[in-house]
């Protein structure tokens, strides 16, 4: 019997299947990879945000009632964290009654030590000297609840001797000097709280700004700005959230929406990410932006 091979005809169209067969497949790869690979790129943008994001939302909502402000650029976010919480017998509200303690419904558990803060309003803006007058030396554009002083909305710090659990009565809470409030909260809550937090854009970095008293951060009429807190801290009170952080150009990165009938007050936020080791004209470059919207105590 006669034996046949391949004609060159056939070996051709043989080659040319296989050809076009190995592109498609090499294509599809490809394509898959590179899928694979934009995703993770995404993903890595996306993940530091996404924790920056969860840690200041986390914070936010602890903050004291009323005591968000954000600077006119938007690119700093800074409140006062509270503590714990309790309800006081009574309270030292004139400057002849200034006391150096009163007496608390005690905790179940210890709380942290900080300040106590009564009714956390816009009622500081009152004279001392002349009681019951307005005081003009204060702008009514910076948030009163951070100005410290002898007759203020925050006391000075506790005493560290407090010992506020207690498994019935009363207990009595002391501060290191004596102190009186503007004004007694209508459901007798006082809150304890730490010194401030700022959150700032500082180029193209987020940063969480702690402050601690007698630092270069702590209470002040006037919000610090973003330049200040970086150029005057260290970790641990400065400490970088996450990289690669850009403003939107049509919004700032945080917004602050007052209070309403209908809603508690709500901070925004609206971060781009992009990352900047990619040029311009980098086709791969891309970005992310994440907005998020927190819902903030204001009840005194």
């Amino acid at each position: 019997m006669s034996q046949r091979g391949f004609t060159l005809i056939e070996l051709i169209v043989v080659i040319t299947l296989l050809s076009v067969i190995s592109l498609v497949t090499v294509s599809f790869i490809g394509s898959t990879m590179q899928g694979f690979a934009d995703l993770t790129r995404r993903d890595q943008l996306s993940a530091a945000a996404r924790v920056a994001v969860d840690r200041m939302t986390r914070e936010i909502r602890n903050a004291l009632p009323n005591s968000i402000r954000i600077n006119a650029a938007g690119t700093c976010l800074e409140f006062i964290p509270a503590l714990a919480a309790s309800r006081y017998d009574s309270v030292p509200v004139t400057v002849s009654s200034a006391a150096s303690s009163f007496s608390s419904v005690p905790f179940a558990e210890e709380p942290e030590r900080g300040r106590v803060a009564v009714y956390p309003l816009d009622t500081n803006r009152q004279d001392e000297v002349n009681p019951g007058g307005d005081d003009i030396g204060r702008s009514s554009d910076l948030n009163p609840i951070y100005d410290l002083d002898s007759w203020s909305i925050i006391s000075p710090l506790m005493s560290a001797s407090n010992a506020l659990a207690s498994a019935t009565g009363s207990v009595t809470l002391n501060l290191t000097a004596a102190h009186s409030f503007p004004a007694g909260s209508p459901s007798y809550r006082y809150f304890i709280v730490d010194e401030p937090v700022s959150f700032c854009l500082v180029g193209t970095d987020l940063y969480r700004f702690q402050g601690e008293d007698g630092s270069a951060y702590s209470f002040a009429e006037s919000q610090p700005t973003a330049a200040t807190l970086y150029a005057n801290l260290v970790e641990p009170q400065r400490i970088l959230l996450a990289s690669d952080i850009v403003s939107p150009v049509d919004n700032s990165p945080f917004r602050y929406l007052e209070a309403t009938l209908q809603r508690n007050g709500l901070v925004l936020f609206d971060l781009l990410v992009e990352d900047q080791e990619l040029g311009v004209a980098d086709q791969t470059r891309e970005n992310i932006r994440v907005q998020f919207e927190v819902q903030v105590k204001n009840a005194p």
